[in-house]
């Protein structure tokens, strides 16, 4: 998807704030500020937001010597959710549909974004717990979704942030539940970048207790297939199954011409749009190789 106005302005001042609270050198955020106002008033062509996001990184590493760092954010949001686990998977595996139930928190968990929302506190947890309950997944989808787990023998997780990593996870021991026959795989990122998850959160979490952890070799927030390993590649290409969470990996791998099952929250006014939703509500979308645009 291309980069759109409503992007550019959002990632400038979210990392404007980030940076703001984090840096104390008063020339280098100028420098900055400057440089990334630059890029989003001449983005180069065939331009995205995960790639806008990737090159403001590469300019705070130029300007500062490091990433923009959300290490504490990212632990602070691990930690807060494995505390819930147990309680949320013992609850969706009690209700009449645990893949329903497991979804709708996947989805709402995709609320837990600092490339869109720069001060969240640990207070958003109880957000996403509401969205999950006025959560309803597409019944269509849910119903091909299912009939796919029982056909399926590899399922391909591409996963977005911190936090919500955790909710994949619920999601992801559900269906080891109730598919055993399925062998899962995870896809994080292959570096740091913003709050998103690498195999340093997957090994935090205890993801590879349910799946096998694989990384994309590219720190960009998303799934950009120029760029990511030739193991992610061939993931994408033989697994019966794949989900893609998150607006990152929407942005990047719809319509690119594989069956995907997209679960996020419309966080920005133009996906939600383009998907036939209101901003803020969480989406379950099935793309299919024969419906790719």
């Amino acid at each position: 998807m291309t980069l759109d106005e409503e992007c550019k302005g959002c990632l400038y001042n979210s990392q404007m704030k980030k940076v703001e609270r984090t840096e104390s050198d008063g020339a280098k955020i100028e420098e900055f500020k400057s440089r990334v106002r630059k890029l989003c008033e001449n983005p180069p062509e065939a331009y995205c937001a995960p790639l806008l996001m990737r090159d403001i990184d590469k300019i705070h590493r130029d300007i500062f010597g490091h990433g923009i760092d959300y290490s504490s954010e990212k632990k602070m949001f691990n930690s807060a959710v494995l505390a819930m686990e147990e309680e949320v998977y013992g609850a969706v595996m009690s209700s009449p549909d645990p893949i329903a139930g497991a979804v709708k928190y996947a989805a709402a968990a995709n609320y837990i974004d600092f490339a869109k929302l720069s001060d969240l506190s640990e207070d958003s947890l109880d957000m996403v717990s509401a969205a999950a309950q006025r959560t309803v997944p597409n019944p269509q989808t849910l119903a091909l979704f299912k009939e796919r787990l029982l056909s399926g023998k590899n399922l391909l997780y591409v996963h977005d942030n911190c936090g919500e990593v955790v909710f994949d996870k619920i999601l992801i021991r559900v269906i080891g539940a109730l598919y055993p026959g399925i062998k899962i795989t995870s896809l994080v990122r292959g570096g740091e970048i913003i709050n998103d998850a690498t195999r340093v959160d997957a090994g935090f979490i205890g993801l590879s207790r349910y799946a096998a952890v694989e990384d994309s070799g590219a720190a960009i927030p998303g799934t950009y297939l120029k760029e990511i390993n030739a193991r992610s590649l061939a993931l994408l290409e033989n697994s019966d199954v794949i989900i893609s969470k998150g607006l990152g990996n929407l942005e990047t791998l719809y319509g690119e011409g594989y069956d995907i099952f997209y679960i996020f929250m419309c966080k920005c006014e133009h996906i939600a749009k383009r998907f036939g939703y209101t901003q803020w509500s969480t989406a379950f979308v099935y793309e299919g190789k024969q419906t790719a645009a």
